[in-house]
């Protein structure tokens, strides 16, 4: 990269960037929702599994959270073009 500045152009592709990740983000929330979901209680190891599935969920929920403040904040700085 030549300069630190930022552009327009610049800011749009890191929004762009985001938007992709929140969806994966938003995915794997789902995704471990699903496997605690499908997992029976009928053992230990699957309490377990379970657990952790529902640990990780709550890990990806905080990526979600991130994702969004970051999109916002980028968001500010693309309307600090348009003025």
């Amino acid at each position: 990269m030549e300069s630190d500045k930022e552009t327009r152009e610049t800011v749009q592709a890191r929004l762009d960037v985001l938007r992709k990740g929140i969806v994966s983000e938003e995915n794997s929330v789902n995704y471990y929702q699903t496997l605690v979901d499908k997992t029976p209680e009928d053992s230990d190891a699957n309490v377990g599994m379970r657990r952790m599935y529902h640990d990780l969920m709550l890990e990806e929920k905080k990526h979600v959270e991130r994702f969004r403040e970051l999109i916002l904040e980028w968001e500010q700085k693309l309307k600090e073009f348009q003025v």
